[in-house]
């Protein structure tokens, strides 16, 4: 059987099982997985090199599938090859969410869910491939398994191939995140020389009707500040007496949401700006007292800033939203009177603005480690409810300002998890130069062979695995003013610092075209991904593993 139609064959059994992110069926994909590698000759003759890894402390007891290819000459020279095998759900398929995992059905009848012309343009081509998963990414999963069965039966290379299928990269990378200290081990134990990882999620077209094709250098980082705000409350017939955590919410998010000011640039490329992914107050019932909790949680991406910057921007941002929101209260209060003819009470209320780590320093220099036991008991007790972490990152922030001794109105800037370094190939080390070298060759050659136009990108822009490959310079040597904040320490999030700081993996994300990620419309081109990226591969891996 050929490449392409093996490839066809596997992509279709993957995409048949859902494997929803932060659900416990992503182990029914890890388990398919598993068992199409372990019908493989090379596997059945070693299947200690075939392994169903149990991620350490994980709620939904996930794995993540783990295989070795060995060259018959032994080396230490290794290429990891990297995926997720999770998806994001399909509510947005509407009536037809049972064939959002059934690309051959789907294709008859997508169109009831109405196209916009491009995408009705790519049914009609017959080129294009539809359904849940198929882009983001179980070709890429698909494309890997097909690559490990055509090289255990080759003679001709010199190293170690590793396939890495790992769950949760939608949700919180829990896979890839428990996937470190494995390789970790692997470098440390048998001595295994990481020459490269290549991520095979799909290139995005970067405008409509893009034909050109996209392999990137390396990964957009991630950061996710989380605010906290606590007001001062009153009853609503005093507004003027109180400040309202609302307020306070708002003032950041007019002045931080959007913000080009934290657009990261590097190597000619630029992150778009900061997102709120959750903005809500902590009042649980009803009541005429003003909100005195809020919290708000935010999008970033990173490409070069350092977290000592991002920490001293955050800190203004906060400042001038505390300043701007007190100026509003007196500006309203001011006008108020006059309008009544009363005199209202006076606020005397500075702003303050404290970092988690700040505020914990506060609280412990009072309760000491009994401080720590509680939260802990707290912490178990909210992991047992199935808070996801951002919700309970925001709950240790509150349980913390509510033992502050100092009770004034204040914000107080922490970290959610998840945390993504970004990752960009090295230009001036020589695992990275010889790593680029191959990567440049591999695509030149496909380029000519196949006459389309593949062009090289600095950076992946949808978040990928490939930042857990390693951590930048600047990355690691200020990274304890992102840790100490990083409210992930005690809860289902745990980032292997330590880990990361031993790996410098040169990588890229290298995979097939597809469009619409996470939408009803997702599709996967089918004459590059099925033609071209295969030779791509193929190439890197000889020109790795000579």
């Amino acid at each position: 059987m050929k490449m392409k139609d093996r490839l066809m064959k596997t992509l279709l059994e993957l995409v048949e099982v859902p494997g929803i992110s932060g659900t416990s069926s992503e182990n029914f994909t890890a388990q398919k997985i598993y068992g199409i590698l372990s019908e493989i000759p090379y596997f059945i003759k070693n299947p200690q090199d075939l392994i169903l890894n149990k991620i350490e402390n994980d709620p939904l007891n996930r794995y993540f599938v783990s295989a070795i290819v060995r060259s018959q000459n032994s080396s230490d020279k290794t290429l990891i090859l990297n995926g997720h095998l999770d998806v994001v759900a399909v509510d947005d398929f509407g009536h037809l969410k049972e064939l959002a995992f059934n690309p051959t059905k789907l294709v008859d009848r997508i169109s009831e869910l109405g196209l916009y012309d491009e995408a009705l343009e790519d049914l009609s081509s017959g080129d294009y491939i539809f359904g849940r998963g198929t882009a983001d990414m179980k070709f890429g999963i698909a494309l890997n398994i097909e690559l490990l069965r055509t090289f255990s039966e080759r003679s001709d290379f010199k190293g170690n191939i590793i396939f890495l299928a790992v769950p949760g990269e939608e949700s919180n990378s829990e896979g890839m995140l428990g996937a470190i200290p494995y390789l970790t081990k692997l470098k440390d134990e048998l001595g295994f020389n990481y020459v490269g990882a290549l991520v095979s999620e799909c290139c995005l077209p970067k405008v409509p009707h893009d034909k050109d094709r996209y392999v990137y250098l390396g990964s957009v980082g991630k950061v996710m500040p989380l605010f906290f705000f606590a007001g001062k409350e009153s009853h609503v017939c005093e507004p003027f007496n109180s400040v309202s955590a609302n307020l306070l919410a708002s003032e950041v998010n007019r002045l931080f949401e959007y913000n080009t000011e934290f657009c990261d640039s590097s190597f000619g490329e630029t992150a778009p700006p900061p997102l709120c992914l959750k903005q809500t107050d902590l009042k649980e019932l009803y009541s005429v007292q003003i909100p005195l909790y809020a919290a708000s949680y935010y999008n970033l991406l990173t490409l070069n800033m350092s977290p000592e910057q991002l920490m001293e921007k955050l800190k203004r941002i906060c400042s001038d939203a505390f300043e701007s929101a007190l100026n509003s209260i007196n500006k309203s209060k001011e006008l108020y009177e006059k309008m009544a003819n009363i005199k209202c009470s006076s606020l005397n209320i500075k702003p303050c603005v404290m970092t988690y780590e700040e505020l914990l320093n506060e609280v412990k220099s009072s309760y000491g480690d009994e401080f720590n036991t509680h939260l802990d008991n707290l912490i178990s007790n909210w992991m047992d409810e199935k808070l996801d972490n951002q919700t309970i990152a925001i709950k240790i922030i509150k349980e913390t300002y509510d033992k502050y001794p100092n009770k004034v109105p204040m914000i107080v800037i922490g970290f959610a998890p998840p945390y993504y370094p970004d990752r960009h190939i090295n230009g001036e080390a020589a695992a990275h130069v010889k790593f680029l070298d191959a990567v440049d060759k591999a695509i030149n050659e496909a380029s000519n062979k196949h006459n389309v136009v593949i062009k090289k990108d600095n950076y992946f822009m949808g978040i990928s695995d490939l930042s857990y490959t390693g951590l930048s310079d600047a990355n690691s040597s200020e990274i304890n003013v992102l840790s100490s904040n990083m409210l992930s320490s005690k809860i289902n999030y745990n980032l292997p610092l330590e880990n990361l700081k031993k790996l410098d993996i040169p990588g890229a994300v290298i995979g097939g075209f597809g469009k619409d990620f996470h939408k009803y419309t997702e599709r996967l081109n089918i004459s590059y991904s099925f033609n071209v990226v295969p030779d791509i591969y193929e190439d890197i891996i000889y020109s790795l593993l000579k």
